[in-house]
């Protein structure tokens, strides 16, 4: 069994083409809200080695996932695979703790918001998403964590749907 069909029989997901992303994941069974789903996991590299390897070539610019100020996840094959949605079901708590924030019925699509787990130091120059998500709510436009609705943040705050490092900048810079 591959590694990637390995991790997935275990934490139940599905990847299937998603009609507007490509791939993506999917819940094999229903998940229950506040049900930790996933670790993202990966080789931990720097924000310089980050940005060393996507202008070599050897990274697109969203194969990293921010953990810190500095600090990067180099994605494994199955979490890289999460997708986008300004009206996400799942978000991240601790460091790479992808918890559902809604009950997800079985064969949905476990979505995060990108957004919320790129932090304020990463300016629309270093990296910024064009949004097709479809969802009502649609920003169009990814940014950084800043680039969030006030009041979808105030909610994400709140429920404890951010990373810690993502809360302590916010409190740092007396944003949130």
């Amino acid at each position: 069994m591959t590694e990637m069909k390995k991790q997935m029989a275990d934490n139940e997901l599905e990847i299937k083409e998603t009609g507007i992303y490509g791939r993506g994941i999917f819940a094999g069974r229903d998940i229950k809200k506040g049900e930790k789903i996933r670790k993202f996991i990966g080789e931990i590299i720097t924000l310089e080695e980050d940005l060393k390897r996507v202008a070599s070539g050897q990274m697109s610019n969203d194969d990293g996932f921010q953990i810190g100020e500095e600090k990067y996840i180099v994605l494994d094959s199955v979490s890289i695979l999460f997708n986008h949605s300004c009206n996400p079901n799942s978000a991240f708590r601790k460091e790479s703790d992808l918890f559902a924030i809604k009950d997800i019925k079985k064969g949905e699509e476990i979505t995060y918001d990108y957004s919320a787990t790129v932090g304020p130091n990463i300016t629309s120059n270093m990296w910024t998403m064009p949004c097709k998500c479809g969802a009502t709510n649609c920003r169009k436009m990814l940014g950084n964590v800043l680039t969030i609705p006030e009041d979808i943040m105030k909610e994400y705050k709140e429920k404890g749907d951010l990373q810690d490092y993502i809360i302590e900048q916010l409190n740092n810079r007396d944003i949130i």
